[in-house]
């Protein structure tokens, strides 16, 4: 969510008082020159707005304007939602709501601030992340019929409503229906057989990657020809130094070692991200052409074999704005996604996503449903329309899409036909927003004897994720599903790239699986002539000693590893895929064992529910 956190930086150094800033609406004196025609609405809209916060209580603030931006959106970016957090959410988005009712005010702007930001983010990277943001942000403001505490407590926490002192509303916490359990009787029955699973995630290919650009820049994304500096040189295959993503001819060869040494594999699971990590350089234009190219090296690298693919949350424009398609009826398709699903479903992924249903419902809001086959169905989510760096949740945040009725829907179909159930997503629940993750963990729960696996990426990290309820009459929680967060295929950040291949059985439930990694600096230090060397990097049921790799094996994993000093170390190298790069470029304390013991079990997740204050207004 790196444009929240660059918005907070832009806000600060905008409104404080070494850049002269005056008045509850942090307009700054002599900003809007005499003459300067380009200027003169945003100044006019400015000057004639002020009186409209005059009475705004800031009688207990205790800090300037900027300062205020900048934790709000510091606050989006980590997560946080104390009291101080959500009265100041409050109290910018009003200033937002009130200053800002179209974009060009934030776009011009940009032009006065972003040269002073050049110590922290480069001119083009302040305004190109003002530009892209800008549509989105005011329009949402602008438009959502939600107040601004629900608007916070949407993109912090509900707890916002409680600390403001207001009422929940059904905005803010919703809960959908679910059908009552009836007989499953599964259609396929476990065999001796198995099934070859090869799960693919978060590319990352940069058609610019330069070798012996500069890797070590003041901007997201380096290695590239027009990257400031000069700090570190870029390797030839990638570089785990610093932030860079995957070079074409790295992503080819890739592919072609994974169909070369894997030829058993059965089918792919492919997870979204194939756009670099240039957020204020996107345009669709060239997200398109990314993934175009993803897909074309997809396709001859796995022939004639079915791949399920999945959007992620760099692969539209701006990055992690997705459009709801209630936005595109409102405004007749003048916004909307159109450029992306379309373009996918008739085209790129067409072979993929064939079916009239799967393209229906992909082209409302990118998610679909296929057979693996006669006995087990993917269905693959577009969960980044619930991830918290999407501003358009707080748009209308009750089922964006009508996702999740329809995954119901999926489930319940399933049970009655006896087909089991893989989910594919780009985006771990967790990290959601509350209600939307809460349905999820409901849903998932009540179908729990169908799903055989869930599968993400997004994280770049080799993780897994394990989902709790809680026993409401003893307080006890239980485990009710686990996923798999797949290995990224680029470096950024500072990691080496890899990839699993699951063992399945007849079902489709995991019986294993192994990470494949390749370390980067190596193939750099022996050169371009010869390719990437990769290696099996850990099989899950032999490193951590388990007997299957069940929901409650899972659970008793994550329980161990809070005691067990060499399971939680041991998870922190296949986290990191042994990439040194990665601990070297952190703080001292990164690889203690508390901070390694603490990586894994953040992804212990309990339904996010029972973690509410107590809300009595």
């Amino acid at each position: 969510m790196y444009a929240y956190f660059e918005l907070g930086v832009i806000f600060v150094i905008l409104c404080t008082p070494h850049t002269h800033c005056d008045g509850i609406g942090g307009h700054r004196k002599h900003a809007f020159q005499e003459g300067d025609q380009e200027g003169d609405q945003e100044r006019h809209h400015l000057l004639t707005k002020q009186h409209d916060v005059e009475d705004f209580d800031t009688s207990n603030d205790n800090q300037d304007l900027g300062q205020l931006f900048l934790n709000v959106f510091t606050d989006l970016n980590s997560g946080k939602h104390d009291n101080h957090s959500c009265q100041s959410c409050n109290k910018a988005l009003t200033y937002l709501k009130l200053f800002v009712p179209y974009p060009g005010i934030m776009k011009w702007v940009s032009k006065i601030i972003c040269p002073r930001v050049e110590a922290t983010f480069s001119t083009r990277v302040c305004a190109g992340v003002i530009d892209r943001i800008a549509d989105p942000l005011v329009y949402v403001l602008q438009n959502t019929n939600l107040t601004v505490p629900e608007v916070c407590s949407t993109l912090l926490h509900p707890d916002c409503m409680t600390y403001l002192k207001l009422p929940y509303t059904n905005s803010v916490l919703w809960e959908l229906p679910l059908p009552k359990r009836r007989p499953f009787k599964p259609r396929t029955r476990r065999t001796g057989l198995t099934i070859k699973m090869l799960h693919l995630t978060d590319i990352h290919l940069d058609l610019w990657y330069t070798p012996g650009s500069n890797s070590q820049c003041n901007e997201p994304l380096c290695c590239r020809s027009t990257s400031p500096g000069t700090g570190h040189s870029a390797g030839f295959w990638s570089e785990t130094r610093f932030s860079c993503d995957s070079p074409l001819f790295f992503v080819t060869e890739a592919l072609r070692h994974i169909s070369d040494q894997h030829r058993d594999i059965d089918f792919v699971i492919w997870t979204g991200d194939n756009v670099p990590h240039d957020v204020w350089n996107t345009t669709q234009e060239d997200n398109l052409k990314h993934i175009q190219v993803v897909t074309q090296l997809v396709k001859k690298a796995f022939a004639g074999k079915p791949v399920f693919p999945c959007l992620g949350n760099h692969d539209t424009h701006p990055n992690n704005m997705y459009v709801p398609h209630v936005v595109s009826q409102d405004t007749e398709g003048s916004i909307s996604m159109g450029w992306l699903y379309d373009t996918l479903a008739d085209d790129y992924w067409n072979q993929w996503i064939g079916s009239l249903s799967a393209k229906r419902t992909f082209k409302k809001g990118g998610y679909y449903s296929s057979l693996v086959n006669r006995g087990l169905k993917a269905v693959v989510l577009n969960n980044n329309i619930c991830h918290l760096g999407n501003l358009w949740i707080a748009y209308d945040p009750i089922d964006p899409d009508c996702q999740l009725k329809w995954l119901i829907h999926e489930l319940d179909s399933a049970e009655r036909k006896g087909l089991y159930v893989i989910i594919i997503g780009h985006v771990p629940p967790e990290e959601c927003y509350l209600s939307w993750s809460s349905n999820y963990m409901r849903i998932v729960e009540r179908y729990a004897h169908l799903i055989v696996g869930t599968y993400f990426g997004h994280s770049h990290k080799d993780e897994i994720v394990v989902l709790y309820n809680k026993n409401i009459t003893n307080n006890e929680t239980y485990a009710v599903s686990h996923g798999y967060i797949g290995s990224s295929l680029t470096t950024y950040p500072s990691l080496n790239p890899g990839y699993r291949i699951f063992t399945l059985d007849s079902t489709g439930k995991p019986l294993d699986f192994e990470m494949y990694y390749t370390n980067v600096t190596e193939n750099n230090i022996v050169g371009h002539k010869s390719p990437p060397k990769w290696s099996l990097g850990y099989s899950a049921k032999q490193s951590y000693r388990m007997d299957s790799l069940s929901t409650r094996s899972w659970d008793e994993f994550m329980r161990k590893a809070a005691f067990d000093d060499r399971l939680a170390d041991l998870y922190f190298e296949h986290y990191r895929r042994f990439s040194e790069a990665f601990v070297e470029e952190r703080k001292s304390n990164y690889n203690s064992i508390d901070h390694k013991r603490q990586k894994l079990l953040s992804r212990r997740v309990l339904n996010p529910l029972y973690n509410l204050l107590p809300n009595t207004f």
